[in-house]
């Protein structure tokens, strides 16, 4: 997803620039007597884990097969990261739990808003030397509805460590968590990253920021790191560190506000913490990595995106809010952002593929950290958490895979590896766990979804706009996002996101020309006609199926959904211009981005998989049916080890 999508920072302007370092927490009650651990390995695919279960290259997850239950899990419609893990965690439906794509139709408008979190800014300010002082925090809230089953475990007074599962910001008031999926960074985003560059770079245009600036004649790069918006004055530039770079004998000194930091070539640097100064307001801190991806004379340095310090964390990254802090002092710092692997550096060629995967070794390594901290404490009942970089790794890599990828030829020999590499590396993990369980214990591993090839990009708009259903305004760029070329007053239906079309009804959309009488009739229409869509290039079908949010959703937040939901064939998806409002010319064109792997399609083409280590009863067949099953699981094991 774009990255640049903004999420104000709730509590930045007041309460959250409080940070909270370690403290020491209530004192650890009793050990757990028997423990359901849950495993989510974001996008393991049943046809991948399968294969190498076979051919003896995942000995832990066969094991586990063998020993207890393995089975194909329904995934969400649609099969959507944020959806599937709402689904998981409520046990609803979209319709049911509000959740419909990682982007959403901002109410009583065409603007385009980020799903998963929001932000009602302070309700009261006072005026003071020309800053707006809030007199109190706004209200940051999850758009998530619904009770998450490991709340129905605190409230029944077993103990519950979630971590890093997908929208879960901010973080719900259970005995242990780290935000996941949502968390932004501290520019608002869901993760811009910087490039120093001393010559242009080509592919700019989204996810992250390039800093040009030359080499001065004593051999210096200088150039300022900007930060976070001014939380207090709305007219200010942003906060901003000085920033310079100058070469050394093996690399070169990287110096943000007067602290010298030393850099290898081709290799991360440690974490680098960054204190943005507001006077006497006070000060933003965050950390940032750095990766010197060419030495000098022409350098070229990679920034991550500014991140929560989870020491002092200004963002509520964590419950009780001290958690982080104390969960650092014990592992290590760690990455706080929600999406930390930076795919679109790697889809804009801003970071190649090896420092990329040097990024995910240690994203996996932290989670590790994580889990093996909370299940070597026993202080919980209900231990859960999410890795998410089989996902990551596949979305980026599916093209060293399929040979029917324009990409594969010209793939390289770490990218051909790279998915085989992390389905090793989650089976290591999956080792670890069971190394760790109590024979009490129940162990519960799940993916939210599948995996298919993402060959070729359609431009739905596009198609919209040639069978009359979306109008562009007379001489404009229809290839400009955010719908800027629409004119609504001719416009019937559009597609936002990954998977959904849009009636443009009246009394919903600011413009709104269909009725309530005729969308019933155009929803039909639409369903039959994109049902029946054809690539140009082969005649092959690009569309298996078209859903209405009537006929597969529960009615609580429909009227926050998509009408229609657009399932693809493997092999296509919505391009990214369509799932921010831009009409490009093609229809269809080749997908020739490393993010070449996806599973926004058809629900039944994606389906993930559930092992466990028991004979459950048979009932979950979808995701949003585990939260049930791990209930009856962990209320089994409690009986079983009760004396």
């Amino acid at each position: 997803m774009n990255p640049q999508l903004r999420l104000a920072c709730a509590g930045l302007a007041l309460g959250l620039l409080a940070a909270c370092g370690p403290t020491p927490g209530p004192a650890p009650g009793p050990a757990a007597q028997s423990r359901t651990v849950v495993i989510g390995f974001d996008g393991l695919d049943p046809a991948l884990s399968e294969r190498w279960m076979q051919e003896g290259r995942l000995p832990n997850f066969s094991a586990l097969r063998e020993q207890g239950h393995y089975q194909h899990l329904a995934t969400s419609n649609p099969p959507q990261s944020p959806v599937a893990w709402a689904s998981f965690a409520t046990g609803l439906d979209p319709g049911g739990h509000g959740i419909f794509d990682f982007l959403r139709r901002a109410p009583d408008s065409y603007a385009i808003d980020f799903s998963i979190a929001e932000q009602e800014p302070p309700s009261m300010e006072l005026p003071l030397f020309g800053y707006r002082i809030p007199l109190n925090e706004g209200v940051l809230r999850n758009r998530r509805q619904g009770t998450p089953f490991w709340l129905d475990a605190e409230h029944s007074g077993q103990r519950a460590t979630v971590l890093r599962v997908p929208v879960t910001y901010p973080p719900d008031p259970v005995s242990h968590m780290i935000s996941g999926m949502g968390v932004p960074d501290l520019l608002g985003t869901q993760g811009t990253y910087t490039l120093l560059a001393t010559r242009p770079m080509p592919g700019a245009e989204s996810g992250g920021r390039v800093l040009l600036a030359p080499v001065d004649e004593d051999g210096i790069v200088r150039s300022h790191l900007d930060g976070p918006a001014h939380p207090f004055d709305a007219e200010a530039p942003p906060l901003s560190l000085p920033m310079q770079l100058a070469a050394s004998s093996d690399g070169a000194i990287l110096t943000l506000d007067d602290q010298a930091y030393p850099l290898k070539l081709g290799q991360w640097s440690n974490w680098i913490r960054v204190r943005y100064s507001m006077g006497i307001f006070g000060s933003v801190p965050g950390m940032l990595r750095a990766y010197l991806r060419e030495g000098f004379p022409r350098p070229l340095l990679y920034i991550s995106p500014l991140q929560a310090d989870p020491s002092e964390s200004a963002l509520p990254i964590s419950s009780p809010p001290q958690y982080a802090a104390n969960l650092a002092a014990r592992i290590g710092d760690f990455h706080t952002l929600g999406m930390p692997e930076e795919t679109w550096a790697l889809n804009q060629g801003h970071l190649e593929e090896s420092a990329w995967l040097d990024m995910v070794r240690t994203t996996l390594a932290e989670g590790e950290a994580m889990l093996y901290d909370a299940l070597d404490r026993q202080d919980s009942e209900l231990v859960i958490e999410v890795f998410v970089q089989p996902d990551r790794v596949s979305h980026m890599f599916w093209r060293g895979l399929d040979e029917s990828h324009p990409l594969h030829a010209a793939s390289s020999d770490l990218a051909r590896g790279a998915i085989p590499w992390i389905y090793a590396e989650s089976d290591r993990v999956l080792g670890e766990v069971r190394k760790r369980l109590r024979p009490e214990d129940r162990l519960i591993v799940l993916s939210d979804h599948g995996f298919a090839s993402f060959r070729r990009s359609v431009h739905l708009n596009r198609w919209l706009v040639d069978h009359g259903y979306l109008v562009m305004k007379a001489g404009a760029d229809a290839t400009q996002p955010l719908f800027a070329a629409v004119d609504w007053s001719q416009t019937r239906a559009y597609a936002l996101g990954l998977n959904g079309v849009n009636i443009n009804r009246q009394g919903r959309e600011p413009e709104g020309i269909v009725n309530a009488t005729d969308a019933d009739a155009l929803e039909q229409q639409l369903v039959t006609e994109l049902g029946e869509l054809r690539d140009p290039a082969n005649q092959q079908a690009m569309v298996r199926k078209v859903y209405r949010a009537t006929s597969i959703y529960t009615d609580s937040h429909r009227k926050d959904s998509p009408d229609l939901i657009v399932g693809y064939e493997p092999g296509y998806r919505a391009s990214w211009q369509t799932s921010l409002g831009a009409t490009p010319t093609e229809l269809v064109e080749d997908n020739l981005q490393n993010w070449s792997g996806d599973h926004c399609i058809d629900p039944d083409a994606v389906p993930g998989v559930l092992f466990t280590s028991f004979k459950p009863d048979g009932s979950a067949k979808g995701i949003a049916d585990l939260g049930a099953l791990i209930r009856r699981a962990h209320d089994d094991a409690h009986a079983a080890a009760t004396p």
